[in-house]
């Protein structure tokens, strides 16, 4: 799926304040039929060059060719569906991709390409901020940066220190990197469905009756608002969670946790992602706050000086933002009030749903609960030059190991002559099995390589671009992640539906339009998808079993008739 697709179908749900309540519920409706959907898409893959470092020769191996949608700069660089990485001194182009060759045979295609004179915010509003729209419809999402030591992907990932996590403006706002500003992004698209929920529940109140609005300060701070008289107190809220581990060698540590407690992988049955046993989640209400906690995990991850890079880290960083967003599609009656933990319930009615703490009508919520993670992998390194010793050559061998069982991984889902022959070495590492749903699973995956454009790098750049080539041809299969009740509700409405239409159909060709349950403009909300709220479901459910026993008479009658012709 190219990232023009991610977008298309990352759309928020924020329907304008002047929408009728049938239009807008309407509009849900085919919203839930559609996250019944799955969206298979392979892992995206851009190459980022970092700029030349001072002590390193600045003969250049690797360039973005332009075309014709690029400038003339050699250094340009690509963000359509078609340009040229050269590594080397042969280059071969194909459309459709970017494409980095070397030597005679060897070529690869990606998705993006960017120069060492590419901006930050030119890089995430390229390839990040979709995935953030698609987090927020309900899809998980991941972010994966890989590469040489000193190849760029702290930067890329964090920015350049963590002075600038917290700049709104000035040059280190500006070099922010991707979590900085996806945070900010999140909370501000979350803030605009909350403020478009609510001035659309207020204006499909008023046409029913005179509605109150009342904003709580506590209740604003958790992303929630409510409405009194009509209907429920919280037509949508969410809540914002972030979790941040540290892979050092192969013991997990909680980057938000100083207790030191022990970490350990449950894997998850029934195609459910491994969790991490023990790993604390801190609610976080703002951009501000979720920025704070990034900050304590930074200063905690561990870093050291090797002889190629000051700063290299020495550990595998995994931060995780859950997001759960809480709907109310259809709500109850006057003066109930949902409560967003609830069970899921059936009602007398029949009806799927959640009970109101009043007791009143039940209310039809629906929940979504998707993830999205950032992950800074440690850089590949060579002893050799590194010169690293003692404990620094220990962390540099745990390094390699994880990355070489998760280029296994990569190549096993990735390579079509491996593809559904071989198995999958997620448990040979930690690593890979907290990826497990990055990589062929329930995400929408980016990687972003990141190598050096000089030639003394030129090997480690080359085997970069080949882990980037098998990841791209990894297919995913990524799901909106609704709730069981959410799911249950909107299959019985697919019914209902299924039946309307059945039966409008049945009374237009009787003639028959004498039903005191089923009026006819009823008849054709339901068959379009839209609900009624006065329907008498008692005997709605009395005059389907009606409808099904005549249906069943006239099949019974047209059989005797064929059979007395024949």
């Amino acid at each position: 799926m190219s990232f023009s697709s991610i977008e298309s179908a990352a759309v928020l749900s924020c329907p304008p304040s002047d929408n009728r309540h049938n239009d807008s519920f309407l509009q849900q409706q085919q919203q839930r039929q559609q996250s019944s959907q799955s969206s298979s898409s392979s892992v995206q893959v851009a190459v980022r060059i970092r700029p030349f470092l001072p002590n390193e020769p600045s003969q250049r191996c690797i360039h973005i060719v332009p075309n014709h949608h690029t400038t003339s700069s050699r250094s340009s660089s690509c963000s359509s569906s078609s340009c040229t990485v050269q590594i080397g001194h042969e280059t071969l182009t194909s459309p459709g991709g970017s494409i980095a060759s070397v030597g005679v045979n060897k070529s690869f295609v990606f998705d993006k390409a960017f120069s060492p004179e590419t901006k930050q915010k030119h890089i995430f509003q390229t390839c990040i901020e979709p995935l953030v729209g698609a987090c927020l419809s309900g899809y998980n999402a991941t972010v994966l940066a890989y590469g040489q030591t000193g190849s760029g992907k702290t930067y890329t990932i964090l920015g350049p220190s963590t002075e600038g996590i917290f700049a709104e403006d000035g040059v280190n706002a500006t070099q922010a990197g991707v979590i900085p500003r996806a945070l900010r992004d999140l909370f501000d698209k979350l803030e605009t469905i909350k403020k478009n929920s609510r001035r659309r529940g207020s204006v499909d109140k008023d046409d029913e009756e005179d509605v109150v609005v009342e904003v709580d300060s506590s209740s604003m701070e958790d992303g929630s608002c409510s409405t009194t008289k009509g209907g429920s107190d919280k037509p949508y809220q969410y809540e914002v969670r972030v979790q941040f581990l540290e892979l050092y060698g192969e013991e997990i540590r909680d980057l938000l946790n100083s207790s030191g407690n022990k970490l350990v992988i449950r894997d998850g049955g029934g195609g459910l992602e491994p969790e991490v046993i023990g790993a604390s989640e801190v609610k976080v209400n703002s951009a501000e706050e979720a920025l704070l906690c990034l900050m304590r995990g930074t200063l905690r991850r561990v870093t050291g000086a090797t002889a190629m890079n000051s700063e290299s880290s020495r550990s595998h960083a995994i931060m995780t933002v859950i997001v759960e967003q809480t709907t109310v599609l259809r709500p109850g009656s006057a003066g109930s009030v949902v409560s967003a933990g609830s069970d899921s319930v059936i009602g007398n009615d029949g009806m799927m749903g959640r009970t109101s703490s009043s007791g009143g009508e039940n209310t039809d919520i629906e929940t979504k609960r998707s993830k999205f993670h950032f992950v800074d992998l440690a850089g590949s390194e060579r002893q050799k030059r590194s010169l690293a010793q003692g404990q620094r050559l220990k962390e540099g061998i745990d390094i390699n190991k994880g990355l070489l069982v998760l280029g296994n991984v990569i190549s096993a889902l990735g390579d079509p002559k491996k593809q559904g022959k071989v198995f999958v070495p997620y448990r040979d590492s930690k690593l890979t099995r907290l990826l497990k749903g990055s990589l062929g699973g329930n995400h929408k995956t980016l990687m972003i390589a990141c190598v050096s454009p000089s030639s003394i790098n030129m090997e480690e750049s080359l085997n970069c671009l080949r882990y980037a080539n098998r990841a791209k041809n990894i297919q995913n299969n990524a799901v909106i992640n609704l709730d069981a009740g959410s799911k249950l509700v909107a299959d019985l409405r697919l019914q209902i539906q299924a039946l309307a239409r059945e039966l409008l159909e049945y009374q237009e060709k009787s003639g028959d339009y004498s039903s005191k349950v089923f009026k006819i403009d009823v008849l054709r909300s339901l068959a379009n998808g839209v609900d009624s709220s006065n329907m008498n479901f008692g005997a709605a459910t009395e005059m389907l079993n009606t409808f099904s026993t005549k249906k069943t008479e006239v099949d019974e009658e047209i059989i005797m008739r064929f059979k007395v012709e024949i």
